[in-house]
């Protein structure tokens, strides 16, 4: 006899409902694309019971569709349609975890920031852009839109609202700070170069980078808004009185405990409109130690979808201890070719049609993980490009 399913009514079926409604697009569709059978109107008090015996458990059924991200009544709010203020400005990189703030320079920069403060909502929206002038900036962020943080009025000075690390360098800089609320970085196979933005912008860059430019262009802005991203952490003082605990980043080793972040990733209309990839990672490093036994020129693999496999691959790899063995994107839909798939149900089909053949011709190594020959790789890989594709042309 088979166990009754426990689950909360009010958190796991908020779960349920929402990946139904956002990501199939209604509880019939979501049944159809797993082969389920109900009727109309069981379809939701069936579905806690026919997820647990096809994912093993609600949370399954969560991190298979939001990649690990919890639904929940905190997910972040559109912080674009709050009427906030848009500032437009530049930063010599990205990295919110430990830069809380927004800041301006010398005596020309502490003016600028009392007449923005002047003409802009507290709180107000800074889109940043990396500037491409600096040799040691990742090459894929140069010139590219990063993100956004959400910035208070309160004012300080950088050292206040910024991680040590970066007390001894440029010291002369951005001394005049406002404190960052929250930051929200754009998924990166979907960050806007200036130019997408805007053509002229580029030759307004050392103003922008100085001073900051006020948006006001409701095209730009609504570009700026359905343009995927997700909520990251953005940096804390641990002295200060507003610090949550664990609310602080963890960078350089300063390892602080804390819950699972329960931010997904947020696009205009709700995620049913955003494409998925296919993707396959490969771990590298000495796979025979990992393993405990000889590996035999086999590689270890996860396989799955996102909208974002790069970052589906930070966070499987902030998982793991810091080491010699890097998890690595070796293919996705895009870098194969194919154009991203218009669903998350057409993706599963794809997805299913790899783990079919791994789990009969390579070694499962649990969850989404196998241990398999560059053969096998390939012919999964294809099956479920396959398999993704002929699902598009019944549709």
């Amino acid at each position: 006899m088979s166990e009754a399913v426990s689950y909360k009514q009010g958190g796991d079926a908020r779960a349920i409902s929402k990946i139904a409604t956002e990501v199939y697009g209604g509880f019939r569709p979501m049944f159809d694309a797993h082969g389920w059978e109900a009727a109309g109107e069981k379809l939701m008090t069936s579905a806690p019971r026919l997820i647990v015996e096809h994912y093993g458990s609600i949370r399954a059924f969560e991190d298979a569709h939001l990649g690990g991200q919890r639904v929940d009544d905190n997910l972040p709010d559109d912080v674009w349609g709050q009427g906030y203020s848009v500032l437009f400005t530049s930063f010599w990189g990205w990295s919110p975890e430990t830069w809380g703030t927004v800041g301006w320079s010398g005596d020309r920069g502490l003016s600028r920031r009392s007449n923005l403060l002047a003409q802009l909502t507290d709180p107000f929206i800074t889109v940043c852009y990396v500037t491409s002038n600096k040799s040691y900036i990742d090459t894929d962020l140069k010139g590219k839109i990063a993100g956004f943080y959400l910035v208070s009025h309160q004012t300080g000075d950088r050292d206040e609202f910024t991680h040590p690390i970066h007390h001894g360098r440029d010291t002369d800089k951005w001394r005049h700070s406002l404190k960052a609320l929250r930051a929200f970085s754009y998924l990166p196979e979907h960050r806007l170069s200036v130019s997408d933005l805007d053509p002229e912008l580029l030759a307004r860059a050392r103003s922008v980078s100085a001073m900051g430019e006020i948006l006001t262009d409701a095209q730009q802005i609504e570009l700026l808004r359905k343009t995927p991203f997700m909520e990251v952490d953005v940096y804390t003082s641990p002295s200060s009185s507003e610090a949550k605990p664990n609310e602080a980043a963890s960078p350089k080793g300063m390892v602080q405990a804390g819950p699972a972040s329960n931010e997904g990733y947020v696009v205009s209309g709700g995620t049913q409109w955003l494409p998925r990839e296919l993707y396959i990672l490969r771990l590298s490093g000495d796979i025979g130690a990992y393993l405990g036994k000889p590996a035999d020129n086999r590689a270890i693999i996860k396989v799955g979808l996102s909208a974002s496999p790069e970052i589906r691959r930070q966070s499987i790899q902030k998982a793991m201890p810091r080491g010699s063995f890097q998890w690595k994107v070796d293919r996705t839909t895009t870098s194969s070719g194919h154009a991203r798939y218009p669903s998350h149900a057409i993706a599963v089909q794809g997805e299913n049609a790899m783990k079919s053949h791994l789990a009969t011709h390579a070694e499962w190594l649990g969850g989404e993980f196998y241990l398999a020959s560059e053969e096998d790789i390939e012919t999964a890989w294809h099956l479920g490009c396959l398999a993704a594709e002929k699902d598009i042309e019944r549709q």
